[in-house]
Order: C-alpha cells, then structure tokens, then sequence
C-alpha cells in the first residue's frame, strides 16, 4: 500500500504537507516577528518617555506653585484662643498679626414649637403666609395631616421657614417652626391662615405692651458729680425672656493743671527804729516772731468711676455694666431677669470728676414679641450678634463676618468669657507640604533617570515602596535608554541646582538647602555605608524645616524663588530655577515631546513595513500550498499507475 497522503483522504500521513508549508511560513515570519519586536520595544520606549514627561511635569508644576501667584508661602491662616467661642478663616490678604474680640452674644433666628397635639391632629386648608423680615411666602395647602402639612412647607418654603414635626408622646405631636435666616430684622411672623394656626397649636398667643422706655431717642446729660433719677410710671413686672437695653457714652474732659491759691501775707510788724550817738546810727534788731508753717492746699482728688447707671429695685439700687469710655454711643444688654422680679425706677450717679455720661434708649422689653403676638415655647429667638472689638461694639446681623478684619472671616458659635484672640499668621504646614511635594517628585526624576540609564538591579531592589507591578514594570525599562545624553544631562543640572546658593534677605544664614534641612544626607551619616546617598535622592530633616519655617519664613520664601532686581519678575531661587530648566523637556514641541514624535514615526513606518511583509506571506503561503497540492497530484497519479501495474502483476501470477 502506497505511503502517499492523499489530502482529506489519507490518514496514515507520513508526508504531512499542511506541516511543510507551517515550518516555511514560520521562517518567512522571521523578519516580520523581528519588527514586530522592534515595535513593541519602541511602545516601550514612547511609554517611557511619557512617564518620564509626566512626572517632569509634575516637578515643573510644583516648582512653579512655590514661587508662583499660588505659593503657600502666600496663604495664610487665622487661628482662635477659643474655638469654642469664635473660629476665623484668614485670605492670602489677611495681614499678620493678633486682633482681639470679645463675643456679647451669637446671631439667632426664630425656632418657635407648639403645644403638643394629638397625632390625629388634621390642617385645614388654606393660605398659609409666613413673612421673615422683609420676604413672605404662601403655601396653598387643601387641607391634611400635621406631617404632610409640614412637608408642604419644606417643600414650597423652604428657604425661609422650616417645619419639623417631633412625636413628643406615642399619642402626640409637637410641630417646630423655624426660620433660616439669622439676625433681628429677620423675626418669623404668621400672616393671612397661619395667625390662627399657630394660636390654635399654641405657637404663638396675642399679648399686651411688655416694655417701657423711660428714655427715649434724645440723651440725658449727667454732669461731673451729678445724680439724676430716673422715674418709672409705676414698677415694671418682668417676665422670663425680657432684656434692659440702653446706649451709653462718655465724654473725657481735659484735666486743667491745679495752681494752688498764693501763701497768705502774714503779720505787719513796725520798724524797730535805729539810734544815733556821736555820730554813730545804731539800728534796732526786730523782735523774733514764731509764726505758723502756712498750710499746704493738696489740689482736688481725681476721681474715676465706671459703675455709672443703677436700677431701683425695692427701695435700694443694683449697678448695672460699668460703661465703657468712648466717644461713640454704645449698646448695652442686660438680661432683665437679673434685677429680679420687677424694677421700680433707674438713677445715674456720675462721681467722675473729668467725665459727662450721656444714656438714650434705655427700655425693658421682651424681644420675642412680634406685633401684638409672642411665642408660647420660644426655642430662640431672632438677634443680631454682639462683639466688642478695639473697645467698641460691634453688631452683625450674622454669625458668619467678613467685613471686621482685612480678609479674615470669623464665626462666632457661642459668647465668649473673655477676649478671644484671632491670630494671623503664614500657613505653615501647607508651606511645609508643597515644599515635601517638591522634593518628592524631584527624588522621583531622579529615580527613573537611574533606572532608566543603568542596568544596575539593585536601583530597583532598594526602592522599598514599589508595588509589584511598578517593580515588574521598572525591571522591565531597566537600561532601557542607557547612554542618553539627554537624561544624563537632566540629573547633573538638577542636582547642581539643587546644591546652588541663592541669595535671601536672611543673608548667609539661608542660601542653601541644606541649611533648612533638605540635603543628600539630612538624616546624618550614621549607619555605615548607603548605596542610595549616592543615587542623587534627597532628604528632609523635618525638625530643622519646622524651626527654619518658624524662624526664616520670609527668607525660606526667597530661597525657592525672589525678584533680585525689583522689575517684580522672579528671576533667583530653587524652585524658578528647576522651573526654567525642566520647562524645555516638557512644554510642546520639547525633549520629551520630540522623542515621542520620533518613536511614532519609527513604530508608524515599523508597522507599515508589517503590513506589507503579512501581504507577501499571504500570497507566499498561497504559492507553497498550490506547489504543494501540484506535487500531491503528481505523487498520486504515480500512485495510481503503481496500483495499476501491481494489479497486472497479480493476475499474471494467477
């Protein structure tokens, strides 16, 4: 039996041509896998040189945010004695320094709760007007539950009053209006179906006059020495909630020098005479006198008293705050409850000698009242915020005040025991984190050019917080561009730029790096011998940075980047130079750009080549397959004959 394959016949294959015509083709695909190689080297290359264009980037555009318009060393924070009193925000505008604030008493809104009802409890439908200052809303409700009611509310007026529906008891509920904006020109008032609403829940009821104003507008005048009353109709019931407010002011007087009155004359004695005696006048010696030492007159005593203003309380007087001098009127609260349970009538004593005290506005009232209607169950009630600031006070309609201090925002949350000191001063720690971000991507540069010029494996084995990818992907560019000039160039210039002086106001004590703890060897030599001191990577001692920010902040400035010659351009400093010279690498049309470009105009002629290469295998493959099938017909046509003489010879045999 003949041993040719006939194809898709034969299965005893001794000649297999599919085989063949594999092995040629593999051959013929030697030079296409050789490019295919040099592609996937040149992707390799281009990946590479964008990674090394990324963190460049990275370095410039930090390098430039130490000098730039956005230099941390620009920004500024604002720090509080008590956070639990006020808290601030300070702008790049804020200037340096401590300013001081006393917190009276915090801006509130409206929060006024009903009276607990039954959880069946159901609004009818209407108008219902909520007016906060000088805005109102409507919500057309058809009538519902307490709970849907409230979320109408919300939903339609929300930014200006909020309800909030709390299940007191399992049986009923407690409905909280509130407004959300603060300050006292900003009270909640219920108009059109709201009044009788919020009197049927027992929100608000309607009162009678619950103040008196014993001085009005125009201020009374109180002398040096003099005491002047100040009568009430009758005493004045006070109820919780109720504050005594008043506007008081003192006038210096100038101190005229004390001349004291002339030493009186004394006796008039008479001439004791003279005597004359051949020729010689003898005068008379005067009768000695012992006359008194005239007294002393000592001048007037200089008196000064700040408890000026007392109220009347059941026949005695309680003092109110001492005044505060100053020539501007200043507003004074007092919580009424605090003089008891009534008050019958005020009096101003002023013992001062050098001081005129005027008051105006004094009043007792209840600041809750809104119209002829009060709150049954204030929570708070709407207030402007107090402060005393530089002796004055002041007052915001909003605990939230920007227009105090140049560029520092305080919040005020609660008042304040004493002062409270805001104190302005650089932002330090964020200085600190640009200039560690700086650093960082500076050892990173250094990092790859090592890695990327040497085919040293332990650049990559002492870099301990790689992941495993990263140390895969780096031992894979390993001496990938071993010899480039370029990046070589990239290290040496950064690292001379890196150890340069530069001037500062600080003189020699800032101009290097080192000098505020960022060098080679910031940690110190100890230890033995470390391969990667002498890999270019640099150190920061953070304890000698904390003292040089604390102490040579201005100066540490000038070191990353200063105008030397005042045409307000920087032109000195670490950060401008490292900024100037990676600019040529990574801006368009740079180093790292050109290579790219290059590389995709190698992988772009590569992959043509490729391409024409896989046609001629196409048509090659097709021309060994037909030379093949040729042979196998050949070789089955001598099959065939073979068979045939066998067939003869068999019969012959016969």
């Amino acid at each position: 039996m003949s041993d040719i394959i006939i194809p898709g016949i034969s299965t005893n294959r001794n000649l297999d041509t599919d085989k063949m015509v594999e092995d040629l083709m593999a051959i013929e695909r030697i030079p296409v896998e050789r490019i295919e190689a040099q592609v996937d080297e040149y992707k390799t290359q281009k990946e590479t040189w964008q990674s090394m264009g990324r963190v460049l980037s990275a370095l410039r555009d930090t390098s430039r945010s130490l000098y730039g318009f956005e230099s941390p060393f620009r920004e500024r924070i604002a720090e509080s004695s008590d956070t639990a009193a006020v808290t601030a925000t300070a702008t790049r505008q804020a200037r340096e320094g401590i300013t001081r604030l006393e917190v009276l008493e915090t801006a509130g809104r409206d929060r006024f709760a009903s009276s607990p009802v039954d959880k069946e409890y159901r609004v009818p439908e209407g108008r219902y007007t909520f007016r906060v200052g000088e805005e109102d809303v409507t919500v057309r409700y058809s009538g519902g539950s307490l709970e849907n009611f409230s979320e109408a509310i919300n939903r339609r007026a929300g930014d200006l009053v909020e309800t909030t529906v709390i299940p007191n008891t399992a049986d009923t509920r407690v409905i909280l209006f509130e407004s959300t904006r603060e300050g006292a020109g900003n009270a909640l008032l219920f108009e059109g179906d709201a009044r009788p609403l919020a009197v049927a829940l027992g929100v608000i009821g309607e009162t009678s006059d619950r103040q008196t104003q014993p001085v009005g507008a125009d201020p009374v005048t109180v002398q040096p020495g003099e005491t002047l009353p100040i009568a009430l109709e009758g005493p004045f019931a006070i109820e919780r909630g109720m504050e005594l407010t008043y506007d008081v002011r003192v006038i210096e007087l100038e101190r005229e020098e004390f001349v004291p009155p002339p030493l009186p004359p004394g006796p008039d004695t008479p001439d004791p005479g003279t005597m004359t005696f051949e020729g010689i006048t003898i005068r008379n010696i005067p009768a000695p006198l012992d006359l008194p030492e005239p007294e002393r007159v000592e001048p007037p005593p200089y008196v000064q008293d700040n408890t000026v203003l007392f109220a009347t309380v059941g026949g005695s007087d309680r003092p109110l705050p001492d005044i505060t001098p100053g020539t501007d009127f200043r507003t004074v609260r007092v919580d009424a409850s605090t003089l008891g349970d009534r008050v019958d009538g005020f009096a101003l004593r002023n013992r001062n000698t050098h001081r005129v005290v005027e008051v105006k506005n004094l009043r007792i009232s209840d600041p809750s009242v809104r119209g002829d209607t009060v709150p049954l169950n204030a929570i708070d009630t709407a207030r402007d915020a107090r402060m005393r600031f530089s002796g004055i006070e002041i007052v915001r309609p909003t605990n939230t005040i920007d227009d105090l201090v140049p560029g520092v925002t305080v919040t005020l949350v609660r008042p304040s025991e004493d002062e409270v000191e805001i104190n302005v001063a650089p932002d330090r720690e964020s200085t600190k984190d640009a200039i560690i971000e700086f650093v960082g991507y500076y050892n990173q540069v250094v990092r790859d050019v090592n890695i990327y010029t040497r085919t040293d494996g332990q650049l990559i084995d002492e870099i301990e917080y790689f992941t495993d990818d990263e140390r895969e992907q780096y031992t894979e560019r390993l001496g990938l561009f071993q010899g480039d000039s370029s990046l070589n160039q990239l290290k040496s210039r950064l690292q001379t730029i890196m150890m340069n002086p530069y001037p500062t106001s600080a003189g020699p004590a800032v101009q290097l790096l080192a000098q505020i703890g960022i060098s080679t060897n910031a940690s110190g030599s100890g230890g033995g011998f470390d391969a990667t001191r002498l890999r270019g990577y640099i150190e920061i001692d953070e304890e000698t940075l904390d003292t040089a920010l604390e102490t040579n902040y201005p100066a540490i400035a000038e070191l990353f980047g200063q105008d030397t010659d005042g045409d307000l351009i920087v032109d000195s400093g670490v950060a401008f130079s490292v900024e100037q010279f990676s600019a040529p690498y990574v801006q368009t049309g740079g180093i790292v750009s050109s290579r790219t470009d290059s590389l995709d105009t190698r992988i772009s002629q590569a992959e043509d080549r490729i391409v024409r290469y896989n046609d001629r295998l196409v048509d090659t493959e097709a021309r060994y397959r037909s030379e093949f099938g040729r042979m196998e017909g050949a070789m089955q046509q001598m099959q065939d004959n073979a068979n045939t003489f066998d067939n003869l010879n068999t019969r012959n045999e016969r």
